[in-house]
């Protein structure tokens, strides 16, 4: 796989390689630990006037960091930034709907 770095401006000028990533995973951004998340969402069409067509059940999956845990929300960011500038795209789940949390990269004891 080779990468192209966006600095490269003409299609003539030689463009560096970046090296392939490292076979162990990067540690998790601050200690938030990386989670898939189970959970049975609500929703609703507007589009479906019969009630035959609404659907009951609506699992979902959510893959992100867990950034908080507290006792009726749960919350997932997709993106931690540096520097503790925060986060982006940060999901909050109520946790009496959450089936399963899954650890991707569990944190070593």
């Amino acid at each position: 796989m080779q990468v192209i770095r966006a600095e490269a401006t003409s299609r003539t000028e030689p463009r560096d390689r970046v090296p392939e990533p490292a076979a162990t995973p990067p540690p998790e951004p601050a200690g938030y630990p990386a989670v898939l998340v189970e959970w049975h969402d609500a929703w609703f069409d507007f589009d479906d006037v019969d009630p035959e067509d609404r659907r009951i059940d609506y699992p979902v999956r959510t893959v992100g960091f867990l950034i908080r845990e507290g006792p009726s929300v749960l919350s997932l960011a997709q993106e931690v930034l540096p520097d503790g500038e925060g986060f982006r795209a940060v999901t909050h789940i109520p946790l009496p709907i959450v089936q399963r949390i899954l650890r991707l990269n569990p944190m070593p004891s």
